[in-house]
């Protein structure tokens, strides 16, 4: 059959891994390299159909139906870290086999970074007809194109396909809320890898140039996509770096065309955000990282986070793991970074870092949660911002062992962390007053309205007593462990609930009932029923009439 009248489907089992994430509403690059390729396969549009692994979960025996009319079905699934999600749940092991099973007539191919994992193959290879090589865009136009594309030849075949690929953003079903996970390059440029980490198992790597971004960036914005993040690549630091012997050699000019070239692709960018950053590269190279730090501080969207990998603050387990980075030089790259990025526009810091901790990993011991503890509270003490702490649990790739602790000691010290340092961190980063914009509801659940920005690891946001769909501005009142408490803004006093009204510091449930019942027109009126020592930043910052 003539490629122009095959049909197909392409289900989005949603990705997360070290280098991507395109859990909604992140959209990773792979998919849309996929959809890319099949266009330039010369694949009719018509016969193209895009299907989230979510809308597939709402109405699953009708979507297996249709897909019986189709020739191919290909679904693109693998998370190879662990994660909490909000915005979609990525593709189960059973959902996948399930898919696989019960899909008859089409040819079936599984393709991500599912294929990468050995154990995960053989779990699959009799459900599929096809499991794909390590790239899936580029094993699927070799075949549905009978050629061969050699490693050299990669990089421009996956330009193209971004390129072509920014189309399928329209079907997304959050279009157009949606942020667009930009590539740089691909796979770990380290010589030695982290013992955890799935980097490790690609064998395919390559580059992509300032312009082919910038092309891409032009080409998704035509699409109405004008949200962004340089999430997927192992080290934003180390793109156009030249690698000598295991030592790099930074290039800031390269990274300060990649940004330029993305606003100017973009006239009506919205956001511009990153991800991964390595703090050993910074402290090895502080003049030429500082100056990266710059660039990206000058060029992004404030709310941006760099993600510093630590894992661990014990020095016996990064010795294990070959990890490669030890808390003192973490320590100098988050001093660095709050020097440089720490600086406000609009009341939000332009860049901070975001720490990682791993568990669940070789020689990790009751030490280790000490170790950690003691490295956050030392940043804490010493004034030093992370826009977010994130623990998790390791999983288990290939031959890496099961690495055995007590879960009840694992959550007490969540719970600490949380109430000791979360708790003081999020009231430094988000001071009282600050206004956050364009929220997206999320979900609702009782007066509260939880909420996100898009862009990378937007702190979950409740706006009290506010039903709606979307805020252009909510004003900091409060703060929990991991998120934070807003009112719509602006607001005049009339239009305040009594339950906003007690969310205002110093207000109370009495305090908001009077102030209902008396209806005060002014300022001063309000004055005369608060006590006279009531907080004047207070009453500046919430009350308006």
């Amino acid at each position: 059959m003539k490629n122009t009248q095959l049909k197909i489907t392409v289900i989005d089992g949603y990705l997360d891994e070290p280098s991507c994430l395109g859990v909604p509403p992140y959209v990773s690059p792979h998919i849309r390299y996929l959809w890319g390729a099949l266009l330039e396969s010369g694949i009719n549009p018509d016969n193209l159909s895009y299907l989230s692994i979510d809308n597939f979960r709402a109405n699953k025996e009708n979507e297996l139906k249709k897909m019986e009319a189709e020739d191919i079905v290909i679904l693109i699934a693998g998370t190879t870290v662990p994660g909490h999600y909000l915005g979609g749940q990525p593709a189960t092991a059973a959902e996948i086999k399930e898919i696989g099973q019960k899909v008859f007539y089409p040819t079936k191919v599984l393709g991500g970074p599912i294929t990468l994992i050995e154990k995960m193959k053989a779990k699959f290879k009799d459900d599929y007809d096809i499991l794909t090589a390590e790239i899936a865009a580029v094993d699927i136009f070799e075949r549905l194109n009978e050629i061969e594309i050699s490693p050299p030849q990669i990089e421009k075949y996956i330009n193209q396909f971004a390129l072509s690929g920014a189309s399928l953003l329209t079907r997304h079903p959050n279009y157009p809320k949606i942020v667009a996970e930009l590539e740089t390059f691909r796979g770990c440029p380290r010589l030695s890898h982290c013992a955890f980490c799935s980097e490790r198992l690609k064998k395919l790597s390559y580059s992509r140039s300032p312009e082919a971004v910038a092309a891409e960036v032009k080409a998704l914005a035509a699409a109405g996509i004008h949200h962004f993040r340089l999430g997927s690549q192992t080290d934003l630091l180390l793109y156009g770096a030249v690698e000598d012997n295991g030592s790099f050699s930074l290039n800031p000019a390269q990274v300060r065309e990649l940004y330029q070239g993305i606003r100017q692709a973009d006239p009506g960018l919205k956001v511009l955000h990153m991800d991964n950053m390595n703090p050993a590269e910074i402290a090895r190279h502080p003049e030429k990282a500082a100056e990266i730090i710059e660039i990206i501080s000058k060029y992004n969207t404030a709310g941006d986070t760099a993600a510093f990998g630590l894992e661990s603050a014990d020095p016996e387990v990064l010795k294990k793991n070959n990890i490669d980075s030890s808390s003192q030089e973490n320590y100098f790259a988050i001093k660095l970074m709050n020097e440089i990025g720490g600086r406000r526009e609009n009341g939000i810091p332009k860049l901070l870092p975001g720490l990682n901790f791993l568990h669940g990993l070789i020689g990790e011991s009751k030490k280790t949660l000490k170790h950690n503890y003691q490295f956050l509270k030392k940043l804490l003490t010493d004034d030093l911002l992370l826009r977010r702490i994130n623990i998790r649990q390791v999983v288990r790739l290939g031959s890496y062992p099961e690495v055995k602790y007590s879960q009840g000691e694992f959550k007490k010290y969540k719970e600490k962390i949380n109430k000791r340092i979360n708790h003081q961190m999020l009231k430094k980063v988000f001071p009282r007053g600050v206004i956050l914009t364009d929220l997206y509801s999320e979900k609702k659940k009782g007066s509260l309205n939880y909420c996100r920005q898009l862009g990378t690891y937007p702190i979950l946001t409740a706006v009290i007593d506010q039903p709606a769909d979307f805020f252009k501005k909510a004003k900091v009142v409060d703060h929990g462990y991991r998120s934070i408490t807003a009112l719509k803004w602006p607001q005049k006093f009339s239009d305040l609930s009594k339950k906003e009204l007690e969310a205002i510091p110093g207000i109370g449930s009495k305090r908001a009932s009077r102030l209902i019942l008396e209806k005060p027109e002014n300022i001063e009126e309000l004055k005369t029923l608060l006590t006279p020592d009531f907080d004047q930043e207070t009453l500046a910052q919430f009350f308006k009439f």
